[in-house]
């Protein structure tokens, strides 16, 4: 899983020549999660974070890590701790930051839903859809918000009657769109299709 989520996830690249301060710190922290230094990342994004409090690209990095951090040991006692700090920070910007905040919603909650699955799916699930449903209203084009919404109903099929049809349409719109994205904010996310081209087994597999 981890290693699904390091590939998942990429960067746009930044020649080292001519690096703003800011970059150079974004790209270390980037490069100590990637190599397994969680607390130092999380660290430095906090630093530059409180550096430019209008900048929400480093706080978005901080929980995005927390969260898929939390997602390989879902089970341990502070990743309750984190769900809630985590859901603090995004209600503070989701005006700011947009269709991502609401991905990042989705996640965390359902972070908090696979904690304990058995007592946590019914009510979780709406809050997870909701958050994934705005993301996609904001932006239909952005390929993280196409994709979450698509894996949340074709992950929830084995418990509950959903059009496998239309969210696979929907997942292969998403793996177009991540082909499709570009951005000039430094840093912009762009993870997710490796992660979209994986779920696509579910529809093989319905089929």
């Amino acid at each position: 899983m981890k290693k699904l989520l390091i590939l998942g996830f990429t960067v746009f690249s930044l020649v080292c020549f001519g690096q703003s301060k800011y970059e150079k710190g974004m790209q270390k922290a980037l490069e100590q999660w990637q190599g397994g230094q969680i607390k130092e990342a999380i660290a430095l994004l906090e630093r530059i974070a409180a550096s430019d409090k209008e900048n929400w690209v480093p706080v978005y990095y901080q929980v995005f890590i927390e969260i898929t951090q939390g997602f390989n040991n879902p089970q341990e006692a502070a990743v309750e701790e984190e769900i809630e700090r985590n859901r603090i920070i995004i209600e503070q910007w989701l005006n700011k930051g947009g269709e991502e905040w609401y991905v990042l919603k989705g996640m965390n909650e359902t972070l908090e839903l696979i904690t304990d699955p058995m007592t946590k799916g019914m009510t979780q699930s709406p809050i997870i859809n909701q958050a994934y449903e705005q993301a996609v209203a904001l932006n239909p084009k952005n390929p993280r918000a196409v994709y979450s919404l698509a894996s949340f109903h074709l992950n929830s099929a084995k418990f509950m009657k959903v059009d496998v049809d239309y969210y696979c349409k929907m997942l292969h719109k998403s793996i177009e769109l991540f082909d499709q994205q570009t951005s000039e904010i430094p840093f912009y996310p762009s993870w997710g299709k490796d992660w979209a081209v994986k779920t696509q087994e579910l529809c093989v597999n319905k089929n």
